[in-house]
């Protein structure tokens, strides 16, 4: 594992564990699932799909691990706006890929992928961070309409059906507000995931909160990474998986 200089590990590692464990989730949803869908792989044991669980709780790792990067880009970034728009633009592109790989054609309106929610919650970051500069100080008014502002956006996560939906808008505004006390926002995390499932999502988003441990051994650092990586990495192996399934499955 990349040690810096600092005791603990540098957001290059942190970011290399998302990406693996998010690969590792994806493998699952696209090929171990179409392979039981299309093969009945499984067959009449449940070897095969204990196996599905355990690659998809261990890709519950990824989206945690996102958000909290994400937070400390929120606070070190040079320019917040341009942060948010380059998000935004791999949101479009990685659209069609996204919906192929998940959704078996090139476009589905019906989801959307993690980009449109790290985009919106960045937004709600954002909006929170300018109405609310000042503190105690800070007019009623204006903390109502950063919580008005964060509703709203978790709304539009939800209704757009992105990944994670209004609960990803929500954890990523607990990773950026309650950066500074890691124990607490640990327990509100933990609790968001939680409030998942009665929402529709399964009981291994739980396995989630073993990506908290890693957030306390970040040591502040950046580390040696490509800017871009990630963004490319997300759409270019969404279509190779979709490519791999076509193959496989004909589907």
């Amino acid at each position: 594992m990349e040690l810096s200089e600092k005791r603990g590990v540098p957001g290059s590692v942190l970011k290399w564990v998302a990406i693996i464990t998010m690969l590792i989730d994806h493998i699952g949803v696209v090929l171990l699932y179409g392979w039981a869908k299309y093969r009945h792989f499984w067959g009449p044991g449940i070897e095969s799909l204990n196996f599905y669980y355990i690659v998809r709780s261990i890709g519950r790792l990824g989206f945690p691990l996102f958000c909290f990067l994400l937070a400390e880009g929120f606070v070190h970034t040079r320019s917040r706006g341009k942060y948010l728009l380059r998000l935004f633009i791999f949101a479009l592109i990685s659209e069609l890929p996204f919906d192929r790989a998940f959704w078996s054609g090139w476009v589905d309106l019906g989801h959307q992928n993690v980009f449109f929610t790290l985009s919106l919650g960045l937004l709600a970051a954002m909006l929170w961070d300018m109405l609310t500069q000042g503190g105690g100080d800070c007019p009623p008014w204006r903390g109502i309409a950063a919580i008005g502002c964060a509703i709203a956006l978790g709304a539009a996560a939800h209704y757009m059906e992105t990944d994670y939906g209004a609960m990803g808008v929500a954890l990523i505004l607990v990773m950026v507000l309650l950066r500074d006390r890691p124990w607490v926002r640990d327990l509100v995390a933990g609790g968001v995931l939680a409030a998942m499932i009665p929402f529709g999502s399964h009981w291994i988003e739980l396995f989630g909160v073993l990506a908290f441990p890693l957030f306390h051994l970040y040591n502040g650092q950046r580390g040696r990474q490509s800017k871009y990586f990630f963004y490319v990495f997300y759409p270019a192996h969404l279509l190779l998986l979709a490519l791999i399934a076509r193959l496989l499955f004909r589907a």
